[in-house]
């Protein structure tokens, strides 16, 4: 049966070792979500689900190049602290923990970092930090969430409301219906953008994603530049840039 292990704590101790020492593990990812509010209808682990999926079957087509650390599920979710059940971490909190992560990485010898992200709420902290911590590593070190590898042409396809990633809507209800519908609550669906949503939609965003953050990996791992600045696509079919900048 195939070895085809990848996250961190699967193996052990000698099995990492050996595979740092033999130059077998070249790239990390840590992913990062969240643990809050999905309206009615979506259960709250969406964001940690879709990101440790996303993680998790990247490295998988470049094994055993690439590990991935144990998901930081809770993230900064302040904003949804009103509907309970929400748990949140102060962004100072969240961004040293992440640090501390990569940090735990960079100090076994692994030189290509990808914090991959899975919640909205946790960009514009991590993108203050991201240059510090760069310098700080010494590493080759990004920043991305999985939605910041689609291409527009293909939101626009897909996306009635052109809008990715949304927050529980079209595109968020549309993945989950593929990656474990029992967690849709469709009989709660309370809003029109989240009736949008379907498995088809879904099943035409997955495979992209998963392809894009192989890209992203193996470009690091080739020490080539990446082209691909965090973003949202709005709902007037434009691609907004985000910055660490306070708004």
């Amino acid at each position: 049966m195939p070895d085809n292990r990848v996250f961190v704590g699967d193996l052990t101790r000698k099995e990492f070792r050996e595979r740092m020492e033999q130059g077998v593990i070249q790239a990390a990812v840590v992913p990062t979500a969240a643990t809050e509010q999905h309206n009615e209808h979506l259960e709250m682990i969406h964001d940690s689900l879709h990101v440790t999926h996303m993680a998790e079957h990247a490295a998988r087509r470049l094994h055993p190049k690439v590990v991935v650390a144990t998901p930081i599920t809770i993230g900064v979710s302040e904003h949804w602290m009103t509907h309970v059940g929400t748990l949140t971490a102060r962004p100072e909190i969240f961004c040293e923990y992440v640090y501390d992560v990569c940090n735990s990485l960079k100090r076994a010898g692994v030189k290509n970092i990808l914090i991959l992200n899975g919640h909205g709420g946790n960009v514009k902290p991590i993108m203050r930090r991201i240059d510090e911590y760069r310098e700080k590593l010494g590493v080759n070190l990004r920043f991305n969430s999985y939605w910041d590898v689609y291409d527009p042409d293909l939101v626009k396809e897909v996306m009635e409301n052109d809008r990715l990633p949304g927050h529980a809507d079209e595109f968020e209800t549309s993945t989950m219906l593929v990656l474990d519908p029992n967690r849709v609550h469709t009989a709660d669906i309370d809003n029109d953008a989240a009736a949008l949503g379907s498995r088809e939609k879904g099943e035409k965003l997955i495979e992209p994603a998963v392809a894009g953050v192989a890209s992203i990996l193996e470009k690091m791992i080739a020490g080539e530049e990446v082209d691909r600045p965090p973003v949202t696509f709005g709902a007037d079919g434009r691609i907004h840039m985000i910055t660490g900048d306070p708004v």
